[in-house]
C-alpha cells in the first residue's frame, strides 16, 4: 500500500474522531483535544499488512483506541493550580470522562466486547505506570524508562496483540517513547514541571527527593536536558536498528519512522502540568 493511500485512510479516521470529539460547550472552555496522527498511522499497521479495505468497522476500532488515549491525555491536563479557573479544571475532568464514554459507546455499537477487555487491561497498565512515576517509586533509570514507555504505548501494544500483529510492537513502543522524550525535553526548556521530570530529578539529584517542589536551577535544568538528550539519542539508535532488521518493511511505515526521527512535533502545551495522573 502506498503512503499516500495510508494518508488518505488516516484522514478518514482523523475526521471521524474530530466529529466524535466535537462538543460546542467544552470547546468554549478547554483546549481542543490533540489528535496524534502518528498513532493513527501506527494503529493502521495490522490492516495495511493484511491489505484490508478501510471499512466502517476498522475506522471504529482505530477511533476507539484513539479516543481512549485522548481521554487519558485529557485527564493529565488537570492542574491543581489556583491560577486556573475552577470551572475550567472541572470541565477538563468531565471532558476526559466524556471522551472515555465515547470509546465505550462506539465499541458497544460494534459488539466488540473482547476488544473492550483488552483495552481495559491497557488502561490498568497505564494507570499503574502513571502512579509509579508520580510516586517516584523507581530505583533506577531503566525502571523509570520502562514505566514511561508503558504509559505511552500500552494501548497500541494491546491493540496489535488483539489483531495478532506482534512484529511491530517493539519498534512502535520505542517510537512513542521517542516522541514523549522530545516532548519532555521541551517542558524542561520552558520550565514546565511534569511527573516524569520530577521523577528523573529525584534519580539525578540527591537533594531532589528532599525538596521535590523546588524549581530547578539553571545548572540542574542543563544537566537534565543533557540526560534527556542521551535518552533521545539512545532511543533513536534502537529504532534505527529495529527498522533495519524488521521484515517485511512496509514502505509507508518506514517513511513514517524516518520522518519522525529527526524531529517530533509535540502536542502544544498550553497548560502548566502541576500534577499528572
Amino acid at each position: 500500500m502506498k503512503f499516500i493511500d495510508c494518508n488518505h485512510q488516516a484522514n478518514i479516521i482523523h475526521q471521524y474522531i474530530e466529529e466524535q470529539l466535537h462538543h460546542s460547550y467544552l470547546k468554549e472552555y478547554i483546549d481542543q483535544p490533540y489528535i496524534d496522527r502518528d498513532r493513527i498511522y501506527f494503529l493502521l499497521l495490522p490492516f495495511v499488512n493484511e491489505g484490508r479495505t478501510l471499512n466502517k468497522e476498522v475506522v471504529q476500532w482505530i477511533s476507539t483506541a484513539m479516543l481512549l488515549q485522548i481521554a487519558l491525555d485529557t485527564h493529565e491536563k488537570v492542574t491543581i493550580s489556583e491560577l486556573d479557573p475552577l470551572k475550567e479544571r472541572q470541565l477538563t475532568v468531565l471532558a476526559g470522562v466524556y471522551f472515555s464514554s465515547l470509546y465505550y459507546k462506539i465499541l458497544a455499537d460494534t459488539d466488540d466486547l473482547d476488544l473492550i477487555a483488552v483495552l481495559a487491561k491497557a488502561i490498568k497498565e497505564i494507570n499503574e505506570s502513571k502512579i509509579s512515576i508520580y510516586k517516584e517509586e523507581h530505583q533506577n533509570l531503566d525502571g523509570l524508562m520502562s514505566s514511561l514507555k508503558t504509559r505511552e504505548s500500552a494501548i497500541v501494544s494491546k491493540f496489535f496483540r488483539f489483531f495478532e500483529d506482534d512484529k511491530w510492537i517493539r519498534i512502535v513502543e520505542q517510537a512513542l517513547l521517542y516522541k514523549k522524550l522530545v516532548q519532555e525535553r521541551i517542558c524542561i526548556e520552558h520550565s514546565q514541571n511534569t511527573s516524569f521530570i520530577k521523577a528523573l530529578s529525584t534519580l539525578t539529584f540527591e537533594s531532589a527527593s528532599e525538596t521535590p517542589s523546588l524549581k530547578l536551577t539553571k545548572e540542574e535544568s542543563r544537566h537534565l536536558l543533557s540526560s534527556v538528550d542521551k535518552l533521545i539519542s539512545s532511543t533513536k539508535k534502537t529504532i534505527q536498528t529495529q527498522l533495519e532488521n524488521i521484515e517485511p518493511v512496509t514502505p509507508y511505515f518506514k517513511k513514517l519512522i524516518v520522518e519522525l526521527l529527526p524531529y517530533a512535533e509535540p502536542e502544544p502545551m498550553t497548560k502548566l502540568y502541576a500534577e499528572e495522573g
